[in-house]
This record gives C-alpha cells, structure tokens and sequence, in this order.
C-alpha cells in the first residue's frame, strides 16, 4: 500500500496520533473528540498529498473509525491510562535487561547510563 520512502512518515505519523492526550498539552485540539478529528484530518491530507487511497481506506477502516480508535489511542480515555504506561515502562525496561544486560544481575549506576545513553 505505501510506498518504501513514506513508510518512517507514516509510522511517526501514527505514533504521535496514538501519545496524543487531552491532559498532554501539544498542537492538537484539546478535546477527546477533537484530537480524534485532528489526526484523521491529518492523516487524510497526508493520503491525498501523496495520491494515496488505498492506505486511506486501511487506515479509516482498521485504525481511525470510531470503534478502532477508542482500542489504541490514550486521547480515547478522558484519563491517561496508567496501566498501559506502567506496562510501556515494564516491556522497555525487559528488553534493556535482556538485550543489553543479560549478564549482569544488579548492574552499577554508570553502566547502566552508559547503556541508556549510548546504546539506545
């Protein structure tokens, strides 16, 4: 459906459709329904910018309709989901225990600031 070179475009697109929140102060509308609006719109514009139907369709049909949009977007909740953020938090901490400290039971301060800043 989309093009390689606007693959990284619509993915960074759909990320900052999924953090965006009422309670998050940004460039979007600050309501529930407007931050919906907002990034339907912007992922509309975007399918006719660069001639793109078909994505528009998947999109709509599989991720911004309003019963797909409340199972994945935090601006779907008037609250921020704290149990999805806590197992965010959980999953990125796993994988930086298994991918970049699996040999090290309770690693020291400094090795693991030069692994957060150096490795990812």
């Amino acid at each position: 459906f989309v093009p390689e070179d606007l693959q990284a475009d619509v993915l960074a697109m759909m990320q900052e459709h999924f953090f965006a929140h009422s309670l998050i102060p940004a460039f979007s509308n600050p309501t529930l329904e407007g931050i919906r609006h907002w990034a339907v719109k912007q992922v509309y514009d975007w399918c006719v910018k660069h001639n793109l139907p078909g994505p528009f369709a998947y999109f709509w049909e599989n991720w911004y309709r309003s019963g797909r949009w409340a199972l994945w977007a935090r601006s779907a909740h008037p609250s921020i989901p704290r149990l999805r953020t806590t197992m965010i938090c959980e999953s990125h901490w796993r994988l930086i225990k298994c991918d970049y400290l699996p040999h090290f039971h309770s690693p020291r301060l400094d090795l693991l600031v030069w692994v957060l800043v150096r490795k990812l």
